[in-house]
């Protein structure tokens, strides 16, 4: 069996996507599966010695780099290119539009392939709306079950079922005691899904609130300068540190000495740094949200569950700096969830049956889909308009003047729907 995947590159990128997909990679390649990965990457950006293409190189693994092109065509002519050279029994795009078009394209000529839905963000919505049925041949794989729900919900029917992320289960657990009471927040420091300003409020108030309360921002963002303007005006630069994009033993390291992770996302799909956490036993505080928190946090037993108040979410970590029995019954029930239903061995023996099984029936019933001409692509006209943005020409001006709308907004409602539910 050949597997081929096809994914964006960034240094030291610790999406829970990217963590997924390498972790897949290695373990199929290990296990005697011919694995190749393109990497799309911006242009101009050198990523092809990083610590991470050197392992996989070193393992075997096949990998293939090009730069984004102006336009989405180029973009899927560049992918099936990739395809007909190495000629994969079985194709898993991932993230970019792109990505998916030629995979439906391949889809078309008998090439099974995987739409994973790896949260609830519109982009994935609209690639299922575009490609996600009998006539482009995929396969749809939900990461949290209410992903599923909502597919079946909207009336697709098209062949999907639920494979949760696994993560490695650590022999040491998070320390139930020391100095301080440390809090981490891991992910994309901006407004957009991980609403740091949210995230950034709420530990300001909490180590306000607490002396012995030390925070870390793990990763990167538009919105991380706003964050630490908001910190170094509060006082706080000793007690909130900023890391900067880490490799994923630093953010292990970070992840073993510390006893809570924050989550104020307006959307997941089932967080990865959150699943990692709660194994070492760390204890979330997760914004009440329907994807995916639902099935990891159960309030005061594997975790906090808050709104998007940062008063209540500060409340909810002076609660578990303050209550060690608190702490440590939902540090020890959090670590035998994950052990129970999300380890690494459960979900790639899913991921390794479903691959099996697409590749068997393709084999018994259809003939080889290769070559594909790179020139005949789905046209544009039947694709949703949010999976052609990214291709509208756009300023390094306005991209930032989009950063900070889209913050000021946010900030905006939030103010005001406090001010609407304060109590006289």
């Amino acid at each position: 069996m050949k597997v081929a995947f096809a994914h964006y590159i960034k240094p030291d990128d610790i999406s829970g996507v990217t963590t997924w997909l390498l972790t897949l990679a290695k373990r199929l390649q290990s296990d005697g599966i011919s694995v190749a990965i393109h990497f799309a990457h911006s242009p101009g950006e050198d990523c092809k010695d990083t610590s991470q293409t050197r392992e996989l190189l070193a393992l075997g693994i096949h990998l293939s780099w090009a730069a984004y092109k102006p336009s989405l065509n180029e973009d899927v002519a560049q992918i099936l290119q990739f395809l007909n050279q190495w000629q994969p029994d079985i194709f898993l795009p991932q993230c970019i539009p792109a990505h998916y078009v030629a995979a439906a394209q391949a889809g078309v000529h008998g090439l099974p392939w995987v739409l994973t839905l790896h949260s609830d963000d519109p982009d994935y919505w609209a690639a299922v709306r575009s490609l996600g049925t009998d006539r482009y041949g995929g396969t749809i794989v939900s990461v949290s079950q209410h992903i599923q729900n909502k597919l079946i919900n909207d009336g697709n029917h098209q062949p999907s079922s639920v494979i949760p992320y696994g993560v490695i289960i650590p022999a040491v657990s998070a320390p139930s005691s020391s100095d301080h009471f440390r809090v981490v927040f891991c992910g994309r420091i901006w407004e957009h899904q991980k609403r740091a300003s949210l995230v950034i409020q709420t530990l300001i108030r909490a180590c306000q609130a607490n002396a012995s309360i030390r925070a870390t921002m793990i990763g990167e963002g538009y919105s991380r300068p706003s964050c630490q303007q908001q910190v170094d005006a509060a006082g706080l630069s000793e007690a909130i540190t900023f890391t900067g994009p880490l490799n994923p033993s630093q953010v292990q390291a970070h992840l073993e000495a510390s006893q809570a992770i924050l989550l104020m996302s307006d959307f997941e799909g089932l967080p990865v740094a959150l699943l990692e956490a709660m194994a070492f036993g760390m204890v979330p505080v997760a914004r009440d949200i329907p994807s995916g928190i639902p099935e990891l946090v159960i309030h005061e037993r594997t975790g906090i569950i808050v709104s998007d108040d940062p008063d209540e979410a500060a409340q909810a970590l002076l609660r578990l700096a303050g209550d060690r029995a608190l702490w440590l019954r939902c540090s020890a029930a959090a670590r035998a969830l994950i052990c129970d239903r999300y380890s690494q061995e459960t979900s790639y023996g899913k991921w390794r049956l479903l691959l099996e099984e697409l590749v068997q029936r393709h084999a018994a019933s259809s003939s080889s889909p290769y070559p594909m001409d790179p020139t005949r692509i789905i046209t544009s006209r039947y694709l949703d308009p949010l999976l052609l943005v990214n291709y509208q020409k756009k300023s390094v001006y306005r991209t930032r003047i989009q950063h900070f709308l889209r913050t000021a907004v946010a900030q905006a409602k939030h103010r005001i729907k406090r001010l609407l539910t304060r109590t006289p």
